[in-house]
């Protein structure tokens, strides 16, 4: 039997999300508003997936997918460093993760700073 490992996360009372981790092959993340079904996302190694934000949401491709961890680099080249994200983290900054709307919003974000 293959490993897997399914966790599900309260963000406040209205919010959750189940995050389904498959090691080596790929991560679900479906999200519930008062125990509704919002949608799902499902991310697998070489996918682009957001790492951090400030003033702007960075993104980078998912390099590594564990029992609890999604490892995502951060720049385009093999060697670039890597940041690793808890399952949670995960699932709150790409429960709806949209790469064309974050590059349009840190292209208008980029004219005010």
């Amino acid at each position: 039997m293959e490993d897997m490992n399914v966790l599900e996360h309260s963000v406040h009372p209205h919010t959750r999300y189940r995050i389904t981790l498959r090691p080596r092959k790929y991560v679900i993340v479906e999200s519930f508003q008062d125990d509704r079904f919002i949608n799902m996302k499902k991310f697998e190694i070489g996918d682009e997936a957001e790492y951090d934000s400030f003033n702007l949401h960075y993104i980078g491709d998912i390099a590594a997918i564990g029992l609890k961890t999604v490892t995502i680099r951060t720049g385009k080249h093999p060697s670039s460093k890597s940041k690793r994200l808890s399952a949670v983290e995960f699932a709150w900054r790409n429960w709806n993760f949209d790469s064309a709307k974050i590059r349009q919003f840190n292209s208008e974000e980029m004219r005010h700073l």
